[in-house]
């Protein structure tokens, strides 16, 4: 494993509740489970409409926020043991001129403004490179990372990823669907490795950011 920039703390298993279904989960050739959950985000649309930033690089900021907020989401598997993680950082997928998409690395900014100046940037120069880039190389099977795409051409309220065999490191996966400008919802399908999370913390992380989109549109 690569150096990383975050703190990466082993997890006592001797003192932790997870202990047996970590034992259990991370010898599952698929240990993923999936949720799709609706967002409110018309407030959020209708702040982004008024203001320089875009509503994709809002709630891929407000995403990281919850993340960094919410410490299950900062664990991952490293040497089949758990970690937890300090930081982490966005693999965010964006799409090319040519209809096939990119690996954006999207950093924390403690500003919605710092963030969307760096995104705008790390955007521009990723979907100027090919697919395999010198970023792609060095970022990509890192821990510290959490997925992040983006299908707004389709309002799903199911969903599943292409899947490499293999234990993998724990990293969480995100996908936004369609915003319904009737309705005001948007699509949310969250994949969490079973080893590091149950239901219940999947259902507190997705308060924790329509909390954080509420109160960032206050």
């Amino acid at each position: 494993m690569k150096t990383l920039s975050c703190e990466v703390t082993p997890i006592d298993l001797n003192t932790w509740p997870r202990k047996q279904h970590f034992a259990f989960f991370k010898e599952f050739s698929l240990p993923f489970f999936n949720v799709c959950v609706s967002l409110d985000m018309a407030a959020l649309y209708n702040k982004c409409k008024a203001e320089p930033y875009s509503f994709f690089h809002s709630y891929v900021y407000l995403t990281l926020e919850a993340c960094h907020d919410y410490a299950p989401m900062r664990q991952r598997i490293v040497d089949s043991l758990p970690v937890q993680l300090s930081s982490v950082r966005g693999s965010v997928v964006e799409l090319a001129e040519d209809e096939t998409f990119r690996f954006s690395y999207f950093e924390k900014h403690a500003s919605i403004e710092d963030f969307s100046k760096h995104a705008i940037a790390v955007g521009k120069k990723s979907k100027a490179k090919p697919f395999f880039s010198d970023a792609f190389a060095a970022t990509e099977g890192q821990p510290d990372l959490i997925h992040i795409s983006v299908l707004p051409w389709l309002n799903f309220t199911g969903f599943s990823h292409a899947v490499n065999e293999g234990h993998g490191l724990g990293i969480p996966k995100f996908v936004f669907g369609q915003f319904d400008l009737q309705t005001g919802k948007m699509p949310l399908s969250i994949d969490v490795h079973h080893a590091l999370m149950d239901g219940l913390h999947v259902a507190r992380f997705v308060k924790l950011l329509q909390e954080k989109i509420n109160d960032f549109c206050k």
